[in-house]
């Protein structure tokens, strides 16, 4: 991560840098950021409506702060796990985690099958648009079925029990059963309830899409907030899928320097000066953050409920 982020910072120049994103325009930096807050509102909604089709009411008061804590988790954390535990932030209203478990990863697999479609829409434009290599084509193709891959995989496990078995199965033999023993009984718990989600899988793929538009708006404002206007749109909106793929690359916390450096290599073969593609790098990363930071309040008291519990096991004297 140091040696990529260093590399990027080292060629762009830390000092014009700097001055470029002192320069961003504010109003569509405003933008960007209120983009980002709907996205989030989107993506509440969407863990009701699914929690719903198992019986289990949330309210969207007490769900959207889980949503950002389950955010900010992701964001640091490598190849953005963090986000699966939302769950455990979920538990301030009472719900059952194996109920919150499928749900997040019943959206999990079906966004990952969004990414996909996008990522295909992207390498499309690309070739419209540039002169790919062979080499960045065949990563980009690479990335692209790993994601497909991935999805088939987790959408397996939870919806077709004979797939959710053969896991098990695999779980439990003498090699992984000292690492994978809890999950395999969360799969246990949370089995039927999962079932239940496939009813919602139409209205995640419609919430999910939804979320992919305001995602290409967010990109959009952001790149007029640098003065980056040779990319629309829709280049912002087809190309965010595959770009963000990066920042599931187990390596790093989110992918950082992964992402960055995707950014900074695809805006380059659409013609945007290196400083510019950095900063816009940069931005996004830290709009993320700054704004996920309102979960904070919900890491706290799971954290606080964890040491509650454990101060409870230590025997007194």
């Amino acid at each position: 991560m140091v040696a990529i982020l260093g590399g990027l910072f080292w060629y762009a120049g830390p000092g014009t840098l700097l001055l470029i994103i002192t320069k961003t325009n504010p109003f569509y930096l405003l933008c960007a950021f209120v983009a980002y807050f709907l996205i989030n509102v989107l993506f509440t909604i969407r863990i009701i409506r699914v929690l719903e089709r198992q019986d289990v009411n949330a309210t969207f008061k007490k769900t959207i702060l889980p949503q950002y804590a389950g955010m900010l988790s992701s964001d640091v954390t490598p190849g953005r796990t963090g986000y699966m535990l939302t769950p455990i932030y979920l538990m301030n209203q009472n719900i059952d985690p194996s109920a919150s478990l499928a749900c997040i990863l019943g959206i999990q697999s079906i966004e990952f099958l969004v990414k996909v479609l996008g990522g295909a829409g992207a390498l499309v434009y690309l070739l419209y648009h540039t002169s790919l290599t062979r080499e960045i084509f065949t990563l980009a193709v690479i990335g692209i079925g790993l994601m497909l891959l991935g999805a088939f995989v987790l959408a397996a496990i939870i919806w077709s029990p004979p797939a959710a078995e053969l896991f098990k199965k695999v779980a439990t033999s003498r090699f992984l059963a000292r690492f994978t023993s809890r999950i395999v009984a969360k799969l246990d718990e949370f089995g039927n309830n999962a079932m239940k989600t496939r009813s919602a899988i139409p209205e995640i793929f419609l919430i999910t899409l939804l979320s992919w538009v305001l995602k290409g708006f967010e990109w959009f404002f952001l790149g007029l907030s640098l003065g980056i206007t040779n990319i629309g749109w829709l280049g912002f909106f087809l190309l965010h899928p595959l770009i963000t793929a990066f920042g599931f690359v187990p390596l790093t916390p989110s992918g950082i320097g992964f992402q960055e450096g995707a950014v900074v290599g695809i805006f380059l073969l659409l013609g945007v000066d290196v400083k510019l593609a950095l900063a816009f790098a940069i931005l996004s990363r830290v709009l993320l953050i700054f704004e996920d930071l309102i979960g904070v309040i919900p890491i706290a008291k799971s954290a606080q409920r964890g040491l509650l519990a454990t101060a409870r096991l230590i025997p007194k004297s």
